[in-house]
């Protein structure tokens, strides 16, 4: 039995963990004095590459790419991810979904990472702002004829779906979803206030990165923003990255939303933990803003998870237990998966040990664990360098 000793700011104390056979055996309050604090590991539940690597995979040699993603993600303390796959042709579509089953069969050590996969669109909103970059073109109403085919690609692994609640059948479509045991969220959306309820009441649960993919200017007092974040049957995730959301925004939507319906993503494109610099159309800021050149307009997000959890302290004021609680226990609420992580006896042993500095702030991470596997120990794991010359600027 292996056994760890640390402080566990969701539980107010110093415990010690026994873990056997992959689980949590026992978390023991005690009067340790330490530094190292213990949660569960941080869950990103939408990652559309990190790295210089994609999550949309075209070919069959970049089933690869999920792995080094995994590894990467990893060393920033996150020990399950969902890799995003958004909107494309429906070919687009089954080919990457096919590659990224095929890539979690043939590598059990990235799958005990990835516990589904997210599709973001095509079911979405075709207006300028909704639609965010995802490509005009393809985007279409929702077809569970077609989802049915994606799903067969990849093993049935995808765990949730983000739509637009005013597209063509989209309330049916939530409600053959949910009975088939899949999140379905709204976003990249233009939804009036009966669309929301029309949505809500087949089932839908969750809005993706509220405050995004939005009109520039929106009535003041009727518009879809305080629809869902008044809705208190949903929940909201949240880009605390510091250029999706300013400062003022994230601190008012926590708190209009409430943390107990809230989470964090980091909604992270192949360019994130890239070094500041023009790739392609698109810039990095030293700031960690991606922009399409000449414009203002965002074109993804460049954080991990990790840093995400810093910006959540830092820029929505609340504390350091709260951040992490939203960046593991609730995304793993959200998605049906509570029952496997967290800090409790019988649970998953899959956990980050890490060292947080108030001022900035700052997490440090000192391992990962993975179903009882330390998958990344910063004394001695090498650390993976990201793939400069591997950029796919298709995601963005």
């Amino acid at each position: 039995m292996t056994a760890l000793t640390a402080y566990a700011p969701l539980l107010n104390s110093a415990v010690e963990i026994g873990m056997e056979n992959g689980r949590l055996t026992s978390v023991t309050p005690c009067d340790a004095k330490t530094d190292l604090c213990v949660g569960p590991a941080l869950f990103d539940i939408q990652v559309n590459g990190y790295g210089g690597e994609t999550c949309k995979l075209l070919s069959p040699e970049k089933k690869e790419a999920i792995g080094f993603i995994t590894r990467l993600l990893r060393e920033n303390g996150v020990g399950w991810w969902v890799p995003t796959v958004c909107t494309a042709a429906q070919d687009v579509l089954e080919t990457a979904f096919r590659l990224l089953g095929e890539a979690l069969d043939e590598d059990p050590d990235t799958a005990a990472s990835i516990p589904g996969f997210h599709l973001e669109g095509p079911y979405i909103s075709p207006d300028e702002g909704p639609r965010g970059v995802h490509e005009k073109a393809v985007i279409r109403p929702a077809s569970w004829d077609e989802f049915q085919r994606l799903q067969d690609a990849c093993g049935h692994r995808i765990l949730y779906v983000t739509l637009a609640p005013e597209q063509e059948n989209a309330a049916e479509f939530t409600r053959r979803a949910v009975a088939d045991g899949v999140v379905v969220s709204m976003g990249h959306t233009a939804m009036t206030r009966d669309d929301l309820a029309r949505l809500v009441d087949a089932g839908a649960t969750l809005s993706t990165h509220l405050g995004n993919g939005a009109h520039d200017r929106l009535q003041r007092h009727n518009n879809y923003l305080w629809y869902q974040l008044a809705c208190r049957k949903t929940y909201a995730s949240f880009i605390s990255d510091g250029e999706h959301l300013p400062a003022e925004c994230l601190y008012a939507m926590l708190r209009a939303k409430g943390l107990d319906l809230s989470l964090i993503v980091s909604d992270s494109v192949s360019l994130g933990g890239l070094p500041p610099g023009r790739y392609g159309s698109v810039e990095k800021t030293e700031s960690g803003r991606l922009c399409a050149i000449g414009t203002a307009n965002l074109s993804g997000s460049a954080s991990n998870l990790r840093e995400c959890v810093e910006g959540a302290v830092r820029l929505g004021g609340i504390s350091h237990a709260d951040a992490w609680r939203l960046a593991t226990l609730q995304p793993a609420k959200v998605l049906g998966l509570a029952d496997r992580l967290g800090l409790d006896p019988g649970k998953e042993a899959t956990l980050t040990l890490y060292r947080y500095e108030e001022n900035g702030p700052r997490i440090e991470i000192s391992e990962t664990w993975v179903a009882g596997r330390k998958v990344f120990d910063a004394a001695v794991s090498p650390r993976e360098s990201v793939r400069l010359n591997n950029v796919n600027l298709d995601d963005i």
